[in-house]
């Protein structure tokens, strides 16, 4: 993997269906309501990492940023041109036989009334690329949100699914010439674990709640030695603990299922 790699649109939570080595053919930008067409050369001034939080490697990501500036929208991550704009076509998918469910339903998001049951439709299930979307568009939604409050409810459900094994189908992989299989699921699976993992750290910035913010210093060698099995069982720990965490600082905030205005939770 290339530094180039990590600043593509594959590995921004804008395009929510595709990482470094999920999800073939195009993409979706919901940041510019764009297909990509080549997500692995492709990039713009608001990437937003799915790998590791945003306050983590906010240097990092305002150099980008400062690099494609004068870009109003998609560029070559390469060349340095601009791209058009390209409306997703659910006719031209199906003519040209790339339809992709989960891209079309992205693709949907912003004709949706209102955009957290869109999200929440999206939890749930065992697929790896559903559960890479959800996880990214509960990210995007708090970071948008710029707030803890409107979010917290999408999280809570979101931290239910930390310990579940996401699975793979063949044709979700982005294999490469002469890669193996095998190998690219597993890089497949720690994509999806450190999408959610980061989730968690940017509710805790957004919380305020420091213990969640570094929430990945109390995962330990499973972790650290990139050890499946063993980090299921420290998330399936930890899931009760920042579930609590959560519910206790929203009812401390008194912002716990708190009424509305019409007076509906």
């Amino acid at each position: 993997m290339k530094m180039h790699d990590l600043f593509s649109c594959r590995n921004c939570v804008h395009n929510c269906s595709q990482t470094l080595n999920v999800g073939r053919g195009v993409g979706y930008c919901l940041q510019h309501d764009s297909v990509i067409w080549e997500p692995d050369d492709t990039t713009c001034k608001y990437l937003h990492r799915k790998d590791l939080p945003h306050f983590v490697v906010d240097e990092a990501t305002a150099e980008h940023a400062a690099e494609f500036a004068s870009f109003s929208a998609l560029v070559g991550l390469s060349a340095k041109k601009p791209i058009a704009r390209a409306f997703y076509s659910e006719k031209y998918a199906w003519e040209h036989d790339s339809f992709d469910a989960i891209v079309n339903a992205l693709a949907q998001y912003h004709r949706t009334r209102r955009s957290w049951v869109f999200i929440e439709a999206f939890s749930g299930g065992l697929d790896g690329r559903r559960s890479l979307a959800h996880a990214a568009l509960v990210r995007r939604y708090m970071d948008h949100c710029g707030t803890w409050v409107g979010s917290y409810r999408l999280v809570l459900a979101f931290v239910q699914e930390l310990d579940i094994e996401p699975r793979f189908d063949d044709r979700d992989l982005v294999n490469g010439e002469g890669a193996d299989l095998d190998e690219v699921r597993d890089e497949a699976l720690w994509d999806v674990v450190f999408t959610r993992i980061a989730g968690v750290q940017e509710y805790g910035f957004h919380a305020g709640l420091e213990d969640l913010m570094w929430a990945s210093d109390g995962l330990g060698e499973g972790l650290a030695t990139l050890n499946w099995p063993l980090l299921r069982t420290t998330l399936s720990e930890k899931r009760a603990e920042w579930t609590e965490r959560i519910i206790e600082h929203a009812r401390a905030d008194d912002a716990f299922f708190a009424p509305t205005v019409d007076g509906q939770d």
